[in-house]
C-alpha cells in the first residue's frame, strides 16, 4: 500500500482539479482491458478515489463492478494463453498510473500556488528490491514544469520514473 505524505484535503481537491482538466483535454487513461462498465466508469470512479479513498479502493471497484474483460488473450512464444485481467491489474498495480499521476500534479499544482519550483521524489510504497533506476531518484528533485511535462501527455507519461510498475514513487512539497 502506498503511504502518500502531505495527501491532505487540499491536495485532493487539486487531484480532482487534474483529473478534470486531463479529461477535457483528452488525456485520461483508458485501459484496453475495460469493458463497456468500465468505459462508461471509469472517470466517475477515478474522481470518487481521489476525492476520498485509495489505490485499493479503485482496483476493488474495478473488480466489485465487473468493469473489466473477464480473460485476455496473449500471444506467447509457445503459443495462446489466457489470464485473469484482475490478477494482472492487482499484479500490475494499473489504477496507480492514474492515481500516481493525478497526485503528482496536485503536487505541481500546490507547489506552484505556495512559490514552490520543485518537488522531491521519495519511495512511498516499501519494495523488497527497487529498482536501481527508481532508488537514484529518492531523494532528488524534479521541476514541476519537467513533472507537469511527463503527466500531462498519456503517451508520455508511460515513461516517467514516477509511475512506471512497481517504482513506489511519488512526489512532496520539500
Amino acid at each position: 500500500m502506498f503511504e502518500f505524505k502531505d495527501l491532505d484535503p487540499a491536495t485532493r481537491l487539486e487531484m480532482v482539479a487534474a483529473i478534470n482538466e486531463a479529461q477535457s483535454t483528452g488525456n485520461i487513461y483508458e485501459s484496453a482491458r475495460f469493458n463497456q462498465a468500465g468505459r462508461d466508469q471509469w472517470l466517475t470512479l477515478l474522481l470518487e478515489a481521489a476525492e476520498s479513498h485509495d489505490e485499493h479502493w479503485l482496483a476493488f471497484q474495478l473488480e466489485a463492478k465487473a468493469m473489466m474483460k473477464d480473460f485476455e488473450g496473449a500471444n506467447t512464444p509457445s503459443g495462446d494463453t489466457r489470464s485473469s485481467t484482475f490478477r494482472t491489474l492487482r499484479h500490475r498495480r494499473w489504477p496507480m498510473v492514474n492515481s500516481i499521476g493525478s497526485i503528482s500534479l496536485a503536487f505541481c499544482r500546490k507547489a506552484r500556488a505556495t512559490g514552490h519550483t520543485h518537488l522531491v521524489v521519495y519511495r512511498a510504497q516499501a519494495v523488497t528490491e527497487p529498482r536501481p533506476e527508481s532508488q537514484a531518484l529518492v531523494g532528488t528533485t524534479m521541476s514541476i514544469d519537467g513533472i507537469e511535462t511527463q503527466l500531462k501527455d498519456t503517451k508520455l507519461s508511460f515513461k516517467s520514473p514516477l509511475v512506471k510498475p512497481n517504482s513506489g514513487l511519488s512526489v512532496r512539497l520539500s
